[in-house]
This record gives structure tokens, C-alpha cells and sequence, in this order.
């Protein structure tokens, strides 16, 4: 057999047919939001790094003391090699801060939602989610034996009525804090409640909401007062913790059978020593006065951008104080012109198209961060309005 088969040229082909195809692009050198993106210096406005701690020295002096006194990696899974002790530290550190019984650390966030939805269900269970879930959720779905329904995005009605489905075993409502391509709350209390009435277990992914919303950046569960009523939380350390890696918050129980039971947490090789040691020196942060003023400067930042935006008449997406600021252009080229011009500009923005998102709904999803100022801010905004005046 072909190690170049006719079938992947053909099936690239009809990517770029679609004008889907894409490539990451090269970033020769970053400091802080600035960024040199492939030859062109720009301020950056698509990273996750909401609280702007990826480049602080101290998470990077504490995770190359933890990379020296535990290697390089950690070696392999942790139910192999062991856990190392910063693990304990991070786990038991983020339940205190977050709240719960007890924290797995795992590899990625992606891992997480797999292992949790995979792990905790099995056949006759029932799980109900959110039509706008991420990708690892979906796919945590789909790889649990548990009968799964999509409601519709926030409805609390169609909650309602999906949450009647007799079934034999138990059932799981699951949604985010914070939703990554339309910047708005996941309808966690509401649904919180319909979920305690209707006998199913809450599971809500925190990756976005952590560092920015609820008391010490808790999360959204925690600002709405629902933290207690949740099954599982899920967090990352890799958007406003600055770091890498992901955890699952829960009772201990659920974390000893996710240990057990969860595949992507079982088969992966645990999270090098670096990682966790730079994700404790950013909890320690986040748990300061100064991750509330860096929280609250985001909000104010997003305030302003999405104001201006809408005053240039974008279609802009997503809540008043979130870092994520969604603005929906439709046609793909469309959002690819305004991408590619605003990098000309000097602001790095990627376009959003489907799969990510649905057909004619393409965006540029822009990310402000802590790291940003309000001069920045003004500048994307004018370089929007210009770039949208030619087209």
C-alpha cells in the first residue's frame, strides 16, 4: 500500500474546496500579548491567557524548580511511575481554593471531559447536553456507553421536558460556565435547580470561567451559589492559569472511580513536573488580591472592546464583563479578510468557521486579557472600522 493513498489528496482537496483548509500559523517570538506572527509584530487578541500570567516570571521560576527536583516529564501514567508529590500539592491546594472533597489533575482539558464522562457512565445512564458544549464533551459523550440527548442551548424548558425520559440507570446534565465561541454564562443556576428536581447529576466544565468569574475566581458555579449542588467541575490550567493541564473537581468517591475507570486519565502520562509546578505559583495568585484586580481588569477591558465594536456596527456576541467577545461577520471569506487585515494592522485575531461553529456564522473570536491596556483596546477597534470600511 501508498504511504500517499489517492483518498487523502482527495479528501484535502475537498477541504480546500470548502475553504475550510487550515495551518497554525508561526509565532517566531512572544512577550506578554505581543507577539511576532508570521513576520508581523502584533498585539495579540486570540490567546486564552485571560489573566496574562503565561509569561510571569514567577510561574516560570517555580515550574523550572519543580522540572529540577522531578525531570524533565513525569515519565509515564500515574497509575505506572506514581504520582509525584507536586501532584498531591496541586490537587489538594485546588480543593481547598474550588471547594470539593477532592481533585484529579489530568493532562489536558480535553482528557478530563473524557475521562469524567466516559468513567462515571455507563449503559441505561442518561446524559443531557447543552447544544454549544465543546468538543471534549461531545466526544466524552459519544464515547460513554449512556444514552445521550442535545438540548438546546440554555432552554430551560426543553431541560425540563428531556429530563422526563425514563431511565434505568442514573442521569447527568451537563454544560459550561462559559462558552468559548459566544462569550456568554451557561444557564448554570437554572438549570442547577431543574436538575436537583428532576434526579440528574450536574457536570459543568469551568475552563473558561475559572480565573475570572465567581469569589477568588472560582468559577460560575460559585457565583451563582450552585458550587455545592455540582456532581463534577471541570477546570484547565492552561487558559487563566497560564500553565498546562486540566483537573476534575468532585467528591473523592467519584475521584477514586475516575482513577479506576477513566481511560484518557489511566492510558496518559501524568503532567510533567513543570506544568503543576507553574499551575501552584498560579493559583496562589489567583487566590490574592491581585488575581481579583487582574479578574476585574479584564472586565473592564471587555467592557470597552465590546462596546466599541458594537458602535462600529459588528454583531457582537457573549456578556458584558466576559473575556470572550465573539463578534459574528457570516460568510467565511469574509471573516478570513478581516483576519488576514487586521494582522496587517498589527492585531492577531484568527478567524472561527465551521466545524468550530455553525454555517454563516463564521467570527472572529477576540480574548482580552489582563496583559492588555485600553490603548490597545482603542487600536483594534479602529483597525476594525478601517478594514470593514473597504470591504
Amino acid at each position: 500500500m501508498s504511504s500517499k493513498p489517492d483518498f487523502v489528496a482527495d479528501r484535502l482537496k475537498e477541504v480546500r474546496r470548502l475553504g475550510r483548509f487550515r495551518a497554525p500559523p508561526v509565532v517566531q517570538h512572544s512577550e506578554g500579548v505581543r507577539a511576532c506572527v508570521e513576520g508581523q509584530q502584533a498585539v495579540v487578541f486570540c490567546s486564552n491567557d485571560y489573566l496574562g500570567l503565561r509569561s510571569d516570571p514567577r510561574l516560570i521560576e517555580a515550574g523550572h524548580a519543580a522540572a529540577e527536583r522531578g525531570g524533565a516529564g513525569s515519565g509515564s501514567s500515574r497509575l505506572i511511575a506514581g504520582s509525584l508529590p507536586i501532584h498531591q500539592a496541586l490537587e489538594e491546594e485546588l480543593a481547598e481554593w474550588i471547594g470539593s472533597e477532592a481533585v484529579l489533575v489530568c493532562s489536558s482539558g480535553y482528557q478530563a471531559n473524557l475521562a469524567l464522562l466516559q468513567g462515571v457512565t455507563r449503559s441505561g445512564d442518561l446524559i443531557l447536553s447543552d447544544s454549544l458544549n465543546h468538543a471534549s464533551i461531545i466526544d466524552g459523550c459519544r464515547l460513554s456507553r449512556a444514552e445521550v440527548a442535545v438540548v438546546k442551548h440554555g432552554e430551560l424548558d426543553a431541560l425540563r421536558t428531556a429530563l422526563r425520559t425514563p431511565v434505568e440507570g442514573a442521569r447527568f446534565v451537563v454544560l459550561e460556565g462559559l462558552y468559548s465561541m459566544d462569550g456568554d454564562r451557561g444557564a448554570v443556576a437554572a438549570w442547577a435547580r431543574e436538575a436537583d428536581e428532576g434526579g440528574a447529576h450536574l457536570i459543568i466544565d469551568e475552563a473558561h470561567s475559572l480565573g475570572v468569574f465567581g469569589p477568588a475566581g472560582t468559577g460560575v458555579a460559585a457565583e451563582q451559589g450552585v458550587a455545592s449542588d455540582c456532581f463534577a467541575r471541570v477546570g484547565t490550567f492552561g487558559k487563566s492559569f497560564g500553565s498546562h493541564g486540566a483537573f476534575v473537581a468532585c467528591s473523592r468517591e467519584t475521584r477514586d472511580l475516575l482513577v479506576n475507570s477513566g481511560r484518557t486519565y489511566i492510558f496518559t502520562t501524568g503532567l510533567p513536573p513543570f506544568s503543576v509546578g507553574a499551575a501552584l505559583a498560579s493559583l496562589k495568585i489567583l487566590r490574592s488580591n491581585e488575581g481579583a484586580e487582574r479578574a476585574g481588569k479584564v472586565a473592564e477591558l471587555a467592557g470597552q472592546l465590546r462596546r466599541g465594536l458594537k458602535n462600529i456596527g459588528l454583531q457582537v456576541l457573549g456578556d458584558e464583563d466576559s473575556p470572550i467577545v465573539p463578534v459574528v461577520v457570516g460568510p467565511e471569506e469574509r471573516s478570513m479578510t478581516l483576519s488576514r487585515g487586521l494582522l496587517q494592522e498589527g492585531f492577531y485575531a484568527m478567524a472561527i468557521r465551521p466545524p468550530t461553529v455553525a454555517e454563516g456564522t463564521c467570527r472572529l473570536r477576540f480574548t482580552v486579557s489582563a496583559a492588555h491596556d485600553r490603548t490597545m483596546v482603542d487600536g483594534l477597534v479602529a483597525a476594525a472600522e478601517k478594514i470593514l470600511s473597504g470591504l
